[in-house]
């Protein structure tokens, strides 16, 4: 099942480095940086920056989980972990599948 069509779900569990490794080959360009799924995406203004970022939004409440978001001018950058695991869930790659999604 392709993690866009799958839902984050309440209780769950810390995935293993190799599952998350074998997860991220799903995903466009992510990168796993000390347990957290991260990606930074590049705009040409400000206005399309926070469109996007809104996009994010809109996904992490409907999703109830919630990233990290650093952002400047151009730039956006999502950082995924599940702190009740203290590490990388399913929900994350789920999170990070449907922004690449509204991105492409």
């Amino acid at each position: 099942m392709s993690l866009i069509t799958q839902h984050c779900v309440d209780k769950t569990e810390k995935l293993d480095a190799l599952a998350a490794e074998m997860l991220s080959t799903e995903l466009n360009d992510w990168i796993i940086v000390n347990d957290t799924l991260e990606k930074t995406f590049r705009f040409k203004s400000f206005h399309e920056t926070m469109a996007f970022t809104n996009a994010v939004a809109f996904i992490a409440h409907q999703q109830d989980h919630h990233p990290d978001i650093t952002l400047s001018f151009s730039r956006c950058k999502l950082s995924w972990n599940t702190h009740s695991v203290g590490g990388l869930s399913r929900n994350d790659f789920i999170c990070a599948a449907r922004v690449d999604a509204i991105f492409t």
